[in-house]
């Protein structure tokens, strides 16, 4: 049976000369990986490799394969043009970063609507956005409320160090705690919408420590959880 829904590219990679495995996060089925034959070298082929930009977002139409073999695209076509994100060189950068960071927390091929539509929103904001400095932040730590993890805030004033092991806050500093500025920034990166902490100003210096915090985070919290290749990118990059 065929299925019509929506994807996001998550990464492609080029396979032999002229082919690529594309890996799609989709609506219906959750993810999904997609055998893209020829696309390198056509010309005149319906199937473009532009269209697998990454973040790139489309409507498809696939059989699913249920055997865990490569599945093929029957049609294809961009749903919202990214043109904005994939030509400039920082929000680019971001959508790689933050790209390589699903490819290691999403591994199931099950459908999860929500977690969709918070990828779909946030790209979609980042297309259109001027001020995302701080963009990153909040989509990790918001993605966690996705990934089972989401920090605990329960705005008691006496718990202000936040563990980065036990995913909460507490009274006293204990070992694997931020100290007491850095947990007041965390509790803002909760507690606060994407838009409103996009005008929260921090220091270069400090935003690239509070990325190290949230990977520290993410590692205590998923066993398998692995830095990503493109972080060193994201600390040139947003450090220049």
């Amino acid at each position: 049976m065929y299925v019509k829904t929506e994807a996001i590219v998550l990464s492609s990679i080029r396979y032999n000369e002229a082919d690529l495995i594309v890996k799609c996060y989709t609506q219906s089925n959750g993810l999904l990986s997609f055998m893209v034959k020829g696309v390198l070298k056509s010309k005149k082929g319906k199937l473009k490799a532009s269209l697998f930009q990454t973040f790139s977002l489309l409507h498809i139409e696939t059989r699913v394969n249920t055997k865990g073999q490569l599945n093929y695209f029957k049609d294809i076509q961009v749903s919202n043009p990214l043109n904005n994100l994939q030509t400039n060189v920082y929000k680019a950068t971001l959508a790689m970063f933050l790209a390589e960071i699903l490819n290691i927390v999403i591994y199931e091929e099950e459908k999860n609507e929500d977690l969709f539509n918070f990828i779909k929103k946030y790209i979609l904001w980042l297309e259109k956005a001027e001020n995302y400095a701080n963009f990153h932040l909040s989509f990790l730590v918001k993605l966690t409320l996705h990934l089972g993890f989401y920090p605990q805030y329960n705005h008691h004033e006496h718990e202000r160090y936040f563990n980065i092991q036990e995913g909460y806050f507490e009274a006293f500093e204990s070992k694997f705690c931020l100290n007491q500025d850095f947990s007041s920034i965390f509790q803002k990166l909760i507690a606060q919408s994407l838009e409103d902490f996009q005008n929260y100003v921090l220091p270069k210096t400090t935003r690239l420590k509070l990325l190290e915090v949230v990977m520290s985070y993410y590692k205590f919290q998923i066993e398998s959880f692995r830095k990503p290749k493109s972080l060193e990118v994201i600390k040139n990059i947003f450090d220049s």
